[in-house]
């Protein structure tokens, strides 16, 4: 079935998941990428109702498909994330099928930026601080009347651990990062007033997330030793998966997390960022 979101496209599917978070509802920005069919596959395996989110319709409409495959209840939204309306008609078309709406995902697009934050070009500031800040931010304000409607109303953004380590090699990833710790701490402050929690999660090295540019332009060689180099250094022995940040969406979007907001919880596999 097609619904027109003016010139974008949606694709709804039926609901096979059961649980006791089967009647929630949450909207995943960036659905297509790693990270973001991560969210989209883990909210849908715990029964909700998802909105999934992205610019490509062939791209957004495969994964609900995907979703549906497996009996989950994913309907797909493709439109422009910049275009203020856009923004505003995804919020209202989103709540009125899924029938409410309780968890926004805000998911940002893959980084593909490196070097030194002195040689950063204007128009990659531009573009990263956009992705990474004023978008998400946007979007939580266009959203938070609806999520204040429902009795565990919350906003959920992704970011890295760059945020609060930055790289030389990745020093306007870094700044962007850790721009979304502090919006994760402002916004909770007044969202809270209107029973809205707003928390980050933030990822150690995880394949997919926006530090992969780290080894991405390397060769297959020197990306697997810059990996197993990163590996010796988590307590862990291992670089995250896409599936350990979804893990922690689903804790933060559930009602075992109602007493936590303002939080920037990290995935880090017991990498030390911070005491």
């Amino acid at each position: 079935m097609y619904l027109m979101l003016r010139c974008t496209i949606k694709y709804a599917s039926s609901s096979g998941f059961q649980n006791s978070e089967q009647m929630s509802c949450a909207l995943v920005i960036g659905a297509t990428s790693t990270l973001g069919k991560a969210v989209v596959r883990r909210l849908a395996f715990a029964g909700y109702k998802v909105a999934a989110t992205g610019d490509c319709p062939n791209s957004i409409g495969k994964v609900a498909e995907d979703n549906k495959k497996v009996g989950g209840d994913v309907t797909a939204f493709s439109l422009d994330v910049t275009n203020p309306e856009h923004r505003k008609e995804l919020i209202q078309k989103a709540a009125e099928k899924l029938g409410g709406l309780d968890t926004l995902v805000i998911v940002p697009p893959q980084n593909e930026i490196r070097g030194e934050i002195v040689e950063t070009s204007e128009q990659d500031f531009d573009k990263l601080f956009a992705d990474k800040l004023s978008i998400p931010f946007r979007l939580s304000q266009v959203a938070l009347p609806t999520l204040a409607k429902s009795k565990n109303g919350s906003i959920i953004y992704i970011t890295s651990c760059f945020g609060f380590q930055p790289s030389i090699d990745m020093g306007l990833y870094s700044v962007a990062s850790n721009s979304v710790l502090s919006l994760t701490k402002a916004v909770a402050q007044s969202a809270a007033k209107k029973g809205v929690r707003v928390n980050s999660v933030v990822s150690g090295m995880v394949e997919g997330d926006g530090t992969g540019a780290v080894w991405d332009n390397a060769s297959e060689e020197e990306a697997k030793q810059i990996k197993q180099h990163l590996e010796t250094m988590i307590p862990l022995g291992r670089l995250g998966r896409p599936s350990d940040v979804a893990s922690y969406v689903e804790f933060l979007a559930s009602n075992k997390s109602r007493y936590i907001t303002g939080e920037n919880c990290i995935v880090g596999g017991g990498v030390s960022y911070r005491l």
